[in-house]
């Protein structure tokens, strides 16, 4: 299973804002941070913001928080949202020859299943875990490094 860009984008985007709670972040930020484009990570912003993720503030003083405690965000149900439930083959386009006597659709849609089972254990709170201070002390010296 492979995660589009735009979901790893997103799990980054709340990790970030989960590692600075209370702290209203700026895109540019957060771009700088994981040398993300600008534009890309709008689209992101605008997806977590219609799931209700994050909230948005508007102004020069703006930028983007959570819009809940990090232990009521399933990882899980994140990224079941953002990657859809869409088969992970199509044995009809082409039209497989095989298809009445395989199992292998099956067994990939159990695969797939068990994947989003595992993924749902986790909160964004467990992603973060008693590592806060080292991913804070990390992204700030990745920014400090010249990717300012």
């Amino acid at each position: 299973m492979h995660l589009k860009r735009f979901t790893d984008f997103a799990l980054r985007v709340l990790i970030y804002l989960a590692l600075h709670p209370g702290r209203t972040i700026s895109i540019n930020e957060i771009a700088r941070a994981f040398d993300m484009s600008r534009n890309h990570l709008l689209k992101v912003i605008n997806e977590l913001v219609a799931s209700e993720m994050i909230i948005t503030y508007r102004g020069k003083t703006g930028g983007i928080r959570l819009a809940r405690d990090p232990a009521a965000i399933n990882v899980g149900a994140l990224v079941r949202r953002l990657e859809g439930q869409a088969p992970l083959i199509n044995c009809a386009e082409p039209l497989c020859p095989i298809l009445p006597a395989c199992t292998l659709k099956q067994v990939l849609n159990e695969a797939q299943h068990a994947f989003f089972e595992q993924l749902e254990r986790y909160t964004l709170a467990d992603l973060i875990g008693t590592k806060q201070e080292k991913l804070v002390n990390l992204l700030t010296n990745h920014v400090a490094g010249g990717n300012a």
